[in-house]
């Protein structure tokens, strides 16, 4: 009998590698000196982000009220709408996770792109993390920056393709009477790139909009999208756009048929790759429009979710497998609803803080590191611990 053991091509080892679980990618890494090359090739680690990114990440990030820390949410396989609610069942776990050294309190969850988070604590500084490995680095503050006193300020986080960066967009504007009508021509864009480690701000401006909500950006396709106003309308109207590639501002089609007059009321997401608006009819209805192709105003599509008479406030999340929608209910719970037959449930999640006032966050596992691009800076890469 032939000793001959069968070999996989590269080409089909590597292709099976980058579907695996970022964590998976760390423990293989021990298999072999071949491996650990492969594993922690730059090529490799960017490849597998991209892939990840692309589905479902079926994990959440979320900001805990009561003592400004952060927690991740891994979701079971098999959560659905009709699975067994008994307590014993577990729709998801949530972990604490902790970073040594980092003294300030958690505020809010900003972005996330590839696997790595942005995250700003009370005290305004923001730091960039990956969840999964535990490293974080702290984005140095902008000399310019405007007096948080005196202002309002909202971020942004995103992946340049066209320069291979990572890049924070910060839009601030001086307090006014209103916060709701800020003025237009005072809003000042400031970019940072996460490459070279440095910021700029655009004089003048490109910016002739506002965004009065303070809400973060939502990334996709290269851009940055946040509901707008612009300098005829105090309330949010447009739909705003900061391209990362060419750094300028430019708006995508809202649905024909939606009440702009409405847009107060309105929320960005992004669901299976698409950009959404949910717009909040406050009765037992919330109608979520998606864009099916970027930047066609007739590709525009429109679902309901059926709540129930007790929500204040619903924001999908996610869509998960067989037409079901994770969202965020009144910043205390997640809750599964299916399109099929308009049922929905509180997920059972072990460990899930009482309240999350600043939202929940997907982000998918990644062994690309916030210190990717930065050799010559201090690094911020000692382990943090997971707290079951």
């Amino acid at each position: 009998m032939s000793d001959y053991t069968p070999i996989l091509p590269q080409e089909l080892i590597t292709d099976i590698l980058l579907r695996l679980p970022g964590k998976s990618i760390g423990q293989f890494r021990c298999v072999s000196r071949p491996w650990l090359s492969l594993l922690s090739d730059s090529h490799f680690i960017k490849s597998h982000s991209t892939l990840l990114s692309s589905h479902d990440p079926g994990k959440f990030i979320l900001v805990s009220d009561s003592d400004h820390t952060l927690h991740t949410i891994t979701l079971t396989p098999s959560t659905s709408t009709s699975s067994n609610t008994s307590s014993s069942r577990q729709d998801a776990v949530a972990r604490k996770i902790s970073f040594p050294q980092c003294p300030d309190k958690w505020e809010t969850v900003v972005g996330s792109c590839h696997g790595l988070v942005l995250v700003r604590t009370d005290e305004r500084s923001l730091y960039l993390i990956n969840p999964t490995t535990l490293e974080r680095v702290k984005i140095p503050s902008f000399p310019l920056a405007l007096d948080p006193s005196a202002s309002f300020s909202m971020h942004g986080f995103g992946y340049d393709d066209w320069t291979d960066d990572y890049k924070i967009v910060t839009l601030s504007y001086y307090d006014t009477d209103n916060e709701h009508e800020p003025d237009c021509a005072d809003t000042f864009v400031d970019v940072y790139s996460v490459k070279t480690r440095t910021w700029k701000r655009f004089d003048p401006s490109p910016c002739d909009h506002a965004v009065p909500d303070l809400a973060s950006g939502v990334f996709l396709n290269g851009g940055l999208h946040w509901l707008a106003s612009d300098r005829s309308e105090g309330y949010p109207s447009v739909i705003a756009v900061f391209l990362l590639d060419g750094e300028d501002f430019e708006e995508v089609p809202p649905p024909s048929s939606l009440d702009r007059g409405k847009f107060v009321f309105n929320k960005l997401v992004v669901l299976e790759g698409c950009l959404g608006i949910v717009v909040d009819n406050y009765n037992d209805q919330v109608d979520v429009w998606v864009m099916k192709q970027y930047r066609v105003q007739e590709s525009w599509t429109k679902f309901t979710i059926n709540v129930h008479e007790d929500t204040d406030m619903l924001k999908p999340i996610c869509k998960l497998r067989d037409e079901e929608i994770v969202s965020e209910k009144d910043e205390e719970k997640l809750v599964l609803h299916s399109l099929r037959d308009g049922t929905s449930r509180e997920m059972v999640v072990a460990g899930l803080p009482d309240t999350f006032e600043h939202g929940v966050m997907t982000f998918s596992e990644t062994l690309l590191s916030p210190n990717f691009y930065s050799l010559n800076a201090e690094m911020h890469n000692s382990e943090g611990q997971i707290e079951a």
